[in-house]
């Protein structure tokens, strides 16, 4: 009933969503344009995540993809989820403080809070 009335009947307010769904309806896409996006993303981040997993990378930038990569399937993403994103910040920053950040990163981090914190001054009126 929630799906049918969030995503078909258009009671959401799409910009609140922070999805590809919620991005797609946003910018005025249809419910079928949002869709095929959506099971793009999560096709891709399934994929990509399968391939990490086997290699033979660090276990902690393996879980910190997964941490990350389980936000990208759901087209339920409000900010207040984005919390979990500590997860992955977390396990990135204990594996590169010992061995010191490499060129850009601690740019990346700076770049993905400064947006985090200017979500709700980017919103549509």
């Amino acid at each position: 009933m929630f799906s049918q009335a969030f995503f078909t009947e258009g009671r959401a307010t799409w910009f609140k969503l922070q999805s590809v769904f919620g991005l797609i309806r946003t910018v005025g896409g249809s419910e079928h344009l949002a869709w095929t996006f959506q099971w793009m993303m999560s096709g891709t981040v399934a994929i990509s995540l399968i391939l990490l997993w086997r290699s033979r990378t660090d276990y902690a930038l393996k879980a910190a993809a997964l941490a990350a990569g389980t936000l990208l399937l759901t087209p339920y993403l409000f900010l207040y989820d984005l919390m979990t994103l500590a997860i992955p910040v977390g396990l990135l920053l204990r594996m590169a403080l010992p061995v010191a950040f490499k060129r850009g990163e601690l740019l990346a981090l700076a770049c993905a809070i400064l947006l985090l914190l200017a979500f709700p001054f980017l919103r549509p009126h």
